[in-house]
């Protein structure tokens, strides 16, 4: 008797460092490599493929995410601290945004060129990004724009 009431504390004791450990896992969803959709798919014409999907992402300090590009779309990622207001869309060169070009972290490939793709894109500091699609009417109209939050990893 005293055997399988030890054999059921161990059970239980094995069973609650599983869920610790289950749980210290979940505490933890922030991934070094996300996908993002730039654009809902090469099956959407116009403003129904005009956006990211996911407009919050979050990545490890030293992740990637990998932007995968549906139609004519430019992605460009800012420096920490610039917001969607900061730009003037009476500023629009034509199609593209080209605002900021200083304080980009990447500018993508341009859409004339290739317009299905993906691009990775590294973040290498904790902070808060801007991801615009660089497209005028994307941008202004469309509200094309998602950010990018660098977390760094708990120990």
């Amino acid at each position: 008797m005293k055997g399988s009431k030890l054999m059921a504390m161990w059970r239980r004791a094995i069973l609650a460092i599983g869920l610790t450990a289950s749980l210290a896992m979940a505490a933890e969803p922030i991934l070094k490599n996300v996908v993002v959709n730039f654009g809902a798919g090469l099956n959407t014409e116009g403003g129904a493929n005009n956006r990211i999907i996911r407009r919050q992402i979050e990545v490890r300090k030293g992740g990637v995410v990998n932007f995968v590009v549906s139609g004519f779309h430019q992605v460009f990622v800012y420096q920490r601290g610039i917001q969607p207001d900061d730009f003037d869309p009476n500023a629009c060169s034509d199609t593209f945004v080209n605002q900021r070009l200083d304080q980009t972290l990447y500018q993508g490939i341009s859409p004339v060129e290739n317009q299905n793709r993906v691009e990775a894109v590294y973040f290498g500091e904790p902070g808060t990004y801007l991801v615009i699609c660089n497209v005028c009417g994307h941008f202004f109209e469309d509200k094309m724009f998602a950010f990018v939050k660098v977390l760094q990893p708990s120990n």
